[in-house]
């Protein structure tokens, strides 16, 4: 789990910004809050959900952008030595650019507490450092580049537990424009604690992204166990939000590109077709909603069913494989076509259901904040400044005495709406689009 994530010249933010996923300790005078809320490890509590929210262009999508950012720099190895990393600094100033951006990530491993950072340029890695938190800091690496021979330099701390010669093999093959982590995972070396980090980074940070594949594909896949168990979840919680569906099935059909090919299909498409389907058989998966009402039991193709009903089974699904997968995942715009009081159930759902994982959302659905269960201290509030830069703000009153939504509504961008008071404003854009 998370405990902090900071970003540095990155996009839209150039100070340094932190994302803590640390809980107040404080409780509202008259009930305390859920502590569905957050895990508590080592005296400390981590937050299982994360809401973000702000006006469009506020930062919020960058910030997951950066998290995912730092995933690829720590578990990506580039084909070719000469590629120069991907480079994404502030540019709305004229020094930000000569500077490296730089991520670093506080999270837990099996209840241990690690420091992940690291520094780049547009020529290469500069510094990169993990390390062991306790009550006494343990250095596993600090990795550095020497500009005047271009060679990459590996100091290996107390914290490392790999044999003398694995840290040899290990220095000599990380260049200026990989990481330690994804160089080890190239090797054939043995590291407790650089295997557990980088499963970690593989297999416990994740981001939902439009585009991702269909939703039938991920209904119906090799696991059966899990997917009846997925299944029985979606059935409970579309029969307890008041839809009629009460079963869902995949139908699957399969194709032979060979078939196609005897059959005088264009040389380029089956190319196209092969490198998309080495197995040289297309399947296609057609998922089909069933609906019970008081007349009748009908089947739908899911095409025809509402985008609010398929993206709460997008959301479902999303929010299983991070409980089940015990990950930290960012998920964009959850609102996306579906009711405020569907979402401010699923939210609530997840946290009865969340051990140890965590959710990090970005909303326009200001009401969410509304909700007599929010947690106060799990919002972050994103606002551009003159500059161009961003600032987050995270509330410091956390008890529901308070009313949130209210005393935010007002906070948010007062200027649009002064501006909407006034109706000589929207003559000026009727003049600009029709003249005088």
């Amino acid at each position: 789990m998370i405990e902090s994530f900071t970003i540095k010249n990155y996009l839209c933010y150039r100070e340094e910004t932190e994302f803590s996923f640390l809980a107040s300790k404080k409780e509202g005078s008259k009930k305390s809050l859920p502590p569905s809320w957050y895990k508590e490890i080592d005296g400390k509590r981590i937050l299982r959900l994360l809401i973000c929210v702000g006006l469009n262009g506020s930062g919020k999508t960058k910030m997951f952008s950066a998290l995912r950012y730092l995933r690829t720099l720590a578990i990506s190895r580039p084909s070719k030595p000469s590629e120069k990393p991907i480079f994404r600094p502030f540019l709305l100033d004229n020094y930000s650019f000569k500077n490296p951006t730089e991520l670093q990530l506080t999270y837990y491993v099996n209840e241990t507490r690690y420091k992940y950072r690291i520094k780049v340029s547009n020529e290469r890695i500069e510094e990169e450092e993990l390390v062991i938190k306790g009550n006494r800091s343990c250095r596993v690496y600090l990795r550095t580049h020497d500009t005047k021979t271009d060679k990459v330099q590996i100091v290996y701390g107390n914290g490392c537990d790999l044999s003398k010669n694995d840290r040899h093999d290990l220095e000599i093959n990380t260049v200026a424009n990989s990481t330690v982590l994804s160089s080890f995972a190239y090797l054939n070396l043995e590291s407790k604690i650089l295997s557990a980090n980088l499963y970690y980074f593989e297999d416990k940070i994740s981001y939902v992204k439009k585009g991702d594949k269909s939703l039938a594909d991920k209904l119906k896949t090799d696991d059966r166990e899990k997917d009846a168990l997925i299944k029985k979840m979606i059935l409970r919680l579309l029969k307890d939000v008041n839809t009629n569906i009460c079963d869902y099935e995949v139908e699957e059909a399969t194709l032979n590109i060979s078939e196609l090919e005897s059959h005088g299909a264009p040389v380029a498409l089956i190319k196209a077709m092969r490198e998309q389907y080495p197995s040289g058989v297309i399947v296609h998966k057609n998922l089909k909603f069933i609906h019970s009402t008081s007349e009748c039991r009908k089947a739908l193709d899911s095409e025809v069913e509402s985008l609010g009903t398929m993206n709460i089974i997008r959301l479902l699904v999303v929010l299983f494989d991070i409980i089940l997968g015990k990950k930290s995942t960012t998920v964009d715009e959850v609102e996306s076509g579906i009711h405020t009081k569907a979402l401010e159930f699923i939210l609530k759902m997840y946290l009865s259901l969340a051990k140890d994982c965590q959710l990090i959302v970005a909303t326009h659905d200001l009401h969410i904040l509304n909700s007599s269960f929010l947690r106060k201290d799990a919002v972050r509030l994103f606002k551009k400044m003159e500059t161009g830069a961003i600032s987050v703000k995270r509330p410091e009153y956390i008890h529901n005495t308070v009313s949130f939504f209210r005393t935010y509504y007002r906070e948010v961008a007062p200027e649009i709406d002064s501006i909407i008071s006034q109706l000589s404003i929207f003559e000026d854009y009727e003049r600009d689009l029709f003249g005088e």
